[in-house]
């Protein structure tokens, strides 16, 4: 199990997570050093005029696509932008809508761009899906659906969803729970609701081929009970995944419920706990599950209370930043707040927090194929920004 990485004692820290399981205090950020905010980083808004802007993908350097929650799927070259045709049975509303776009490892020889979507079903239900495309001009071609979640479900809240790469022609998904309880407080047994239960997808991070097929060394491949794209399960609602290729590892960052946001280092068949354990308190302030532990679930690197909400994750591989190469990026919506961390090969050590309360409710970090980081503010007239390199 992984440790929480902290600067203060671990004397200190006991008093603190104590006072968190009681529910009497809160800690402020992670119980880390932060240095702050730094105003020296300058931005620049490169367009405006987004509805709810939720993923954004590079085509090359000069060419975009964003995903807006409404359902609209839209182009940006040369400072303007223009609405896609996708054909997809978007179910928009709460938190659903078009999430997730990745341009797909092998896009140079394939042309195939990842997304997904909160995907309409009957009587009023919905399904967080996996589709792949080809962009032709301004024409999206060859839409295939990978992957759909089962149940589908009447919540139109906590889809997930985040789209990773591996190095070995997986993609990554991570899906939350649905929110299918009325308060997390009140489940008479934690460990049968939807992140606990291996036939069902949410509250998991899944596993495929790029194609849509299954990893025949996914952990649950040959357990009857289980459904075998699940590769880690006990997750509440990840919004933020991201692979690192240096050292082949995957992390997550996910909301808890009122504290108790988390980052996790993710391995295969692992259960991260929720709702049986967390750090977080219920919206009625009532405690949630069995505690802060227990055995063969894991630990966070870090987790946060009050909550950031946290939306995103980035591990930077370009060098238009040097000093900020193998760094993780954390954009979140809770006071707006951009946080770059250290890792050091098994903790995050430190904190800095570049922008807080400046530019809006960050929904996205992303690197352009030339290493510049952008931005997606989600508002009714959301913005890409750039950061700059001074």
């Amino acid at each position: 199990m992984q440790k929480l990485s902290l600067f203060f004692s671990s004397l200190l820290l006991m008093g603190l997570w104590a006072c968190n399981n009681e529910g009497d205090g809160d800690i402020t950020t992670p119980p880390m050093e932060d240095n702050g905010a730094n105003p020296s980083i300058s931005t620049e808004v490169v367009l405006s005029g987004f509805n709810h802007p939720w993923g954004m993908a590079f085509v090359d350097e000069d060419t975009w696509l964003v995903t807006e929650r409404n359902g609209d799927l839209l182009l940006v070259e040369n400072g303007s932008s223009q609405q896609l045709s996708h054909g997809l049975n978007v179910r928009y509303g709460g938190q659903g809508g078009l999430l997730d776009i990745r341009v797909g490892p092998d896009f140079g020889q394939s042309g195939f761009i990842y997304l997904t979507y909160s995907k309409r079903g009957n009587n009023n239900t919905s399904t967080l899906a996996l589709v792949r495309f080809k962009l032709a001009g301004t024409e999206v071609q060859a839409v295939e659906e990978l992957f759909e979640a089962l149940p589908y479900h009447s919540s139109s809240l906590h889809y997930g969803s985040r789209i990773a790469f591996d190095e070995n022609g997986h993609v990554f998904v991570s899906l939350g729970d649905r929110f299918h309880y009325g308060a997390a407080s009140s489940l008479s047994d934690a460990n049968q609701s939807y992140p606990q239960e291996l036939d069902k997808h949410w509250g998991k991070v899944i596993r495929l081929n790029l194609d849509g097929s299954i990893p025949a060394d996914n952990p649950f491949v040959n357990q009857s009970q289980a459904l075998p794209e699940i590769y880690s399960y006990g997750h509440r609602n990840p919004q933020g995944i991201a692979f690192d290729k240096s050292t082949q590892q995957l992390f997550v960052n996910e909301h808890g419920a009122r504290g108790g946001d988390e980052i996790n280092l993710i391995s295969a068949g692992n259960n991260y706990g929720w709702p049986v354990i967390t750090y977080g308190r219920d919206y009625n302030g009532q405690n949630i599950g069995e505690g802060t532990s227990k055995a063969g679930m894991e630990q966070p690197l870090l987790f946060y209370d009050p909550s950031v909400a946290p939306s995103s994750h980035l591990i930077y591989t370009g060098t238009v930043y040097p000093e900020w190469t193998g760094h993780h990026f954390m954009s979140t919506l809770a006071n707006e707040r951009l946080f770059r961390l250290t890792w050091d090969g098994s903790n995050l050590t430190q904190q800095e927090t570049l922008y807080r309360n400046s530019l809006g409710r960050i929904r996205h970090i992303a690197q352009s194929p030339a290493g510049f980081i952008y931005l997606l503010i989600d508002d009714d007239q959301g913005a890409i920004i750039k950061l700059a390199t001074e």
